[in-house]
């Protein structure tokens, strides 16, 4: 796999993290991969990094911001 250029990932889960945000009631993995086009899998990590760093949560299968 090919690597992301410095600063492309950081990116990536900001977006990611600010389309959560403007969702109000939440998003599916499914509903975000068809938005952004990142696989599923990627998108997967990025939302655990991004709860770990207390940005979003997951209730059932949605993802909410904190």
């Amino acid at each position: 796999m090919a690597r992301l250029p410095k600063g492309e990932k950081q990116r990536r889960k900001n977006n990611l993290a600010g389309l959560i945000r403007f969702c109000g009631l939440g998003l599916t993995e499914i509903e975000m991969e068809e938005e952004t086009g990142i696989d599923r899998r990627t998108l997967n990590n990025y939302l655990h990094e991004l709860d770990r760093e207390g940005k979003v949560h997951r209730e059932g299968r949605r993802w909410f911001p904190f």
